[in-house]
């Protein structure tokens, strides 16, 4: 009874800065009480285990609790932040599916929501939902009703929510009054009065639906247990209860499904301490993990954060999301392929403003994330959260760089952060994410066995008469073009018109005849290598190329490359499937397993497996076509170089246009570009520099990036 054992010790107000308002008030309550109403706009049942010595006597007692909660529920409970204006069978519809989608976390989480739903299922706890009748509104009354078994009451009025993060976080107060006390039963019955009217739904703008109206059967069957209340109880407590509230208070760091290197250690820290910066790591080296590392540490120093992740294209967000899958289960995929991402996104900042209990992870690709409908969204968080970029450079254009937000936290991902022919956006990216803070070289990361070891063998190629004719052609209109042809050039300075002839004939060189004929006889012998990949490609554009024809001109390239290099490996009876931008995920995802497996041998590909994509199975590729810049074919090294069980080294094969004459001058300056980095680090480096050293003596010793 509230009078002989507690009353003297309850106070007329609680403050959750000064009080231990569970220790000191619901947990003795509730431990007194037969009947406990509550009228609450949120609710969670992460709250039960903040309750648990309390609510266990309460049960023990018999007693029944009836809770009257807005739309507004916990992602915990699957029943999460519904739209207020939505009626309801509208409603019951987006809960199920909510439910599905955010799943559970932790295992004290999960047996808490099981209590929840045994009370409902066994009686003790009737819930009801209070929907506007109009197109506004939202039910947000916080008052409680504690009844002991002789009929007193303590009534509480405050701001408080029924949540853990409102009852131990927040800075929350709530008034309490007292049946016995002289001149308090006014205020009671008052507030009896309206939670009876709510309840019985007598209100003229609000009417009530019980929790089964408002959420499946089958929904409320999947966190059905054979297990007793009280065996449940037991089993959250772990045989030390009163330790429970303070354990789950406590940060833990979630423990890694892997073991950072130090040098991703180190990466971490620095970006810990000073907030911003670029993690340059070769490709392959984990600079996914790395951030990942740095998301955990983060967490447990500052507890739950809502991250966002930027990443370039839809196969990298599968992948991104599958790792973070094994460290929470709130994972939003926003981009086309996952319809509901808009609702999803839209329900998990509602969830963060009332209770940032748990991290959400956001992982979206670059043109959803810059789009209308997710702006909306993500500016309710009002620059409260922490930005990472994967393949950061990827950002570095005119109309994104302006757009990139004032977050406090910021992290780049890039083996190549530098913006290809422009200083002056490297710059601007750089200072915005902070300068790189790490690096990590692939002659390093080989070293230490890292990254495989690789041979490098250029297969030299020459244009045909008709190719160099119009090879010379376009260079003589270029020169035209341009107001003082031995100035060094400047591609951002340069036309539309001029920029389009540039890579007309940078078509020529990668799209070079030869290439096919020399790549049938090198084919008859690698006829049974599995796990090839042959890169065919289009050439990188700048920004300010977008509204021309070039994209579909290099596209046109590129297919008609691609679609001879599939009709050789199906005449030589070679498995392959290609993989462009064309696929769809599904299609992706089902090819790179079959070439995991084996059931396909080669992989063809134009740019999708430039970035990111994670297939350390290739142990042998081919460069069938390359642009002059460096981040492309550092990539598609670094994608050959992963480690995987029984790779001992990878053999690169690259189609290198190489010639003698005046004409091959600009030619043979960017091909050997690429030939000398890949030298650089190949186990067969003496041999390529006996052969190439003078051609690298030649061209290279100045920079001749300006000519034409």
């Amino acid at each position: 009874m509230f009078l002989d054992n507690i009353g003297s010790n309850i106070k007329i107000q609680y403050r959750t800065t000064e009080d231990d308002v569970i220790n000191d008030f619901y947990v003795p309550v509730l431990g007194e009480s037969v009947k406990y109403d509550r009228s609450v706009g949120y609710f969670s049942s992460s709250i039960l285990i903040a309750y648990i010595q309390g609510l266990e006597k309460f049960i023990q007692n018999k007693g029944h609790m009836s809770l009257l909660i807005s739309p507004f529920v916990s992602l915990e409970d699957g029943q999460a932040l519904i739209d207020s204006l939505n009626p309801i069978e509208e409603t019951t519809a987006q809960l199920n599916e909510l439910f599905k989608t955010y799943r559970i976390i932790g295992e004290k989480s999960n047996i808490s929501a099981q209590i929840l739903v045994q009370l409902i299922r066994e009686g003790y706890l009737d819930v009801r939902v209070v929907v506007p009748n109009r197109q506004q509104g939202l039910f947000h009354e916080k008052v409680a009703l504690f009844y002991d078994e002789i009929g007193n009451v303590i009534a509480t009025s405050g701001s408080n929510n029924e949540t853990k993060s409102a009852i131990q976080f927040n800075l929350e107060y709530f008034s309490v009054f007292r049946s016995w006390i002289n001149g308090q039963q006014d205020f009671i019955d008052n507030i009896k009065s309206n939670f009876s009217s709510t309840w019985n739904s007598k209100l003229k703008y609000f009417h009530t639906v019980t929790i089964q109206e408002s959420v499946s059967n089958e929904i409320l069957k999947s966190y059905e247990t054979n297990e007793s209340i009280s065996d449940l109880y037991h089993r959250l407590s772990k045989t030390n209860p009163e330790k429970l509230v303070e354990s789950e208070l406590s940060i833990t760091e979630q423990p890694l499904k892997f073991e950072p290197y130090d040098y991703q250690r180190k990466a971490a820290a620095k970006w810990l301490e000073r907030k911003k910066g670029i993690i340059s790591f070769a490709t392959g080296t984990g600079k996914t993990k790395t951030a990942i590392y740095a998301t955990q540490k983060l967490v447990h120093q500052e507890g739950p954060q809502f991250f966002v992740i930027v990443v370039p294209d839809k196969t990298l967000v599968q992948q991104w999301a599958s790792e973070l899958s094994e460290y929470s289960e709130k994972v939003i995929k926003c981009y086309s392929e996952n319809n509901d991402w808009a609702v999803q996104l839209k329900n998990s900042i509602k969830y963060w403003e009332f209770e940032p209990s748990e991290s959400i992870f956001v992982v979206s690709t670059i043109p959803t994330y810059f789009s209308d409908k997710m702006i909306r969204q993500i500016r309710k968080l009002r620059h409260n959260y922490v930005l990472i970029a994967d393949e950061c450079h990827r950002l570095g254009t005119e109309s994104i760089l302006s757009k990139l937000p004032d977050v406090e936290r910021r992290l780049g991902l890039s083996a190549t952060p530098s913006i290809y022919m422009s200083e002056d956006k490297t710059e601007r990216l750089f200072k915005y994410f902070g300068g790189i803070i790490a690096e990590y070289s692939l002659e390093k990361a080989i070293e230490n066995h890292k990254l495989t070891k690789y041979e490098y063998h250029p297969i030299e190629v020459q244009l045909s008469d008709a190719e160099i004719d119009k090879y010379k052609k376009l260079t003589l209109e270029l020169v035209k073009m341009l107001q003082n042809p031995d100035d060094e050039l400047n591609f951002e300075s340069l036309s539309i018109e001029a920029q389009m002839k540039l890579f007309q004939r940078a078509r020529i060189v990668y799209g070079a005849q030869e290439k096919i004929e020399k790549l049938s006889d090198l084919l008859d012998n690698l006829h049974d290598v599995e796990h090839m990949l042959i890169y065919c490609g289009a050439t990188t554009i700048s920004e300010s190329a977008k509204n021309s024809d070039i994209d579909l001109q290099n596209e046109e390239v590129g297919i008609r490359q691609i679609e001879s290099v599939n009709r050789m490996l199906s005449m030589k009876g070679i498995p392959s499937a290609q993989y462009t931008k064309d696929e769809n995920g599904r299609e992706r995802r089902d090819r790179i397993d079959s070439f995991k497996n084996g059931t396909i041998r080669t992989l063809v590909a134009i740019k999708a497996l430039d970035e990111g994509v994670d297939i350390p199975q290739i142990s042998t590729g081919i460069i069938l076509a390359s642009s002059g810049n460096p981040r492309e074919f550092v990539q598609r090294r670094g994608r050959l170089l992963r480690r995987s069980a029984g790779k001992e080294i990878a053999i690169i094969y690259d189609m290198v246009v190489l010639g003698s004459g005046e004409e091959y001058e600009s030619i043979n300056r960017s091909e050997l570009k690429r030939v000398k980095e890949f030298t650089s680090a190949a186990c067969n480096r003496s041999a390529l520099e006996v052969k190439y050293n003078y051609l690298f003596d030649k061209y290279l010793e100045e920079e001749h990036d300006g000519k034409l």
